[in-house]
């Protein structure tokens, strides 16, 4: 690739995994790296494997510094975009009022912006996936927690200090489970991936989940997403009821926010949505018609996000691109708080 190439790089970090992806101009995937996140180690390993991920991408791409316009990194929890700091992440403790761009910028010598993981996530569908051209999109991304995002008018909803779009921290139930967040019932905690892998390790131990118990036994860390689609697949019919049941939670939400905000696309994203679209799609879907006005509720689509583990990547990168690369037409507050 000649000098005068640019390309971006893109970071999605989640609470146990991180995957970094290196774009070209027209923001093809030219390689990734990928690394478990860790987070009970700390800051300074943190940093490394971020730092190790980018140095991995430019090697294989034999790219250097010169030839990288910069990096945008999409982070759970609430940020405030414009400065690029982490103000707290429930999933990664060590994240509270943390200077992620500064220090991944003086760690790399390379510009960064920082974003929430899922509005970079909902940005990256909305510019390349399945809410291309959309203007009023909401985004629901379901992994180890529960992210949101919303896109209005054409333009991310940010809010006072970054925070607009915390769907995951939805009461749902006053009664349930303590929450990341330290609250109880929430969205997150009733319905995320590690919600349902919790549920389903009890139904493994009962024998109630065979299939689950064969391929993961009880152990939560290793009941992820793909491994519950395999067991359901495999014929654990208490774990399909159980995905539906969680479904029709999130599409409960769906249905309040969708009589708040008048959308025209809900966006369910994540690896839990990844896995399992053809049960959680259309369960949120009739969930959210069931709840919201029936002349706002009909319009709207209800789809699975189209670019997969690429979705939050894709978006911080191309919000990186937007900034430090900006268009004359685009006002600088038009992407971040």
């Amino acid at each position: 690739m000649g000098k005068d190439k640019r390309c971006v790089i893109g970071i999605d970090v989640g609470g146990t995994k991180i995957m970094a992806v290196l774009y070209d101009p027209q923001f093809q995937p030219l390689t990734k790296a990928r690394t478990k996140t860790r987070p009970h180690e700390g800051e300074k390993h943190f940093l490394g494997i971020l730092k190790d991920a980018v140095r991995q991408l430019l090697r294989e791409a034999h790219l250097d510094n010169d030839q990288i316009m910069g990096i945008g990194i999409g982070c759970p929890g609430i940020v405030q975009e414009r400065r690029g700091v982490v103000l707290s992440s429930p999933n990664i403790q060590f994240l509270k009022n943390f200077p992620l761009a500064q220090k991944l910028s003086r760690a790399t010598g390379l510009p960064v912006c920082a974003a929430n993981d899922v509005k970079a996530g909902l940005y990256g569908e909305q510019q390349f996936g399945a809410a291309k051209g959309c203007r009023n999109v909401i985004g629901i991304f379901i992994g180890t927690g529960i992210g949101g995002a919303v896109i209005a008018d054409g333009r991310m909803i940010y809010g006072a200090g970054g925070g607009a779009g915390e769907i995951g921290h939805i009461q749902v139930s006053p009664t349930g489970p303590i929450c990341g967040c330290g609250k109880r019932g929430c969205l997150e905690a009733m319905a995320s991936r590690l919600s349902i892998a919790s549920e389903a390790a009890a139904l493994a131990a009962r024998q109630q989940a065979p299939a689950l118990f064969r391929k993961a036994g009880t152990d939560v860390k290793d009941i992820r997403s793909g491994t519950l689609a395999k067991a359901i697949r495999s014929g654990d019919k208490v774990l399909e009821q159980l995905v539906r049941q969680k479904a029709q939670l999130i599409g409960s939400v769906l249905g309040n926010l969708v009589n708040v905000l008048n959308p025209e696309m809900a966006v369910l994203g994540g690896g839990l949505a990844e896995a399992m679209a053809r049960y959680l799609v259309p369960n949120a879907k009739k969930a959210m018609l069931e709840t919201a006005m029936p002349a706002l509720g009909k319009p709207v689509r209800v789809v699975a996000a189209k670019l997969g583990d690429y979705s939050v990547a894709a978006g911080a990168a191309k919000m990186a691109w937007d900034r430090f690369y900006p268009s004359p037409k685009r006002r600088k507050e038009d992407w971040h708080a």
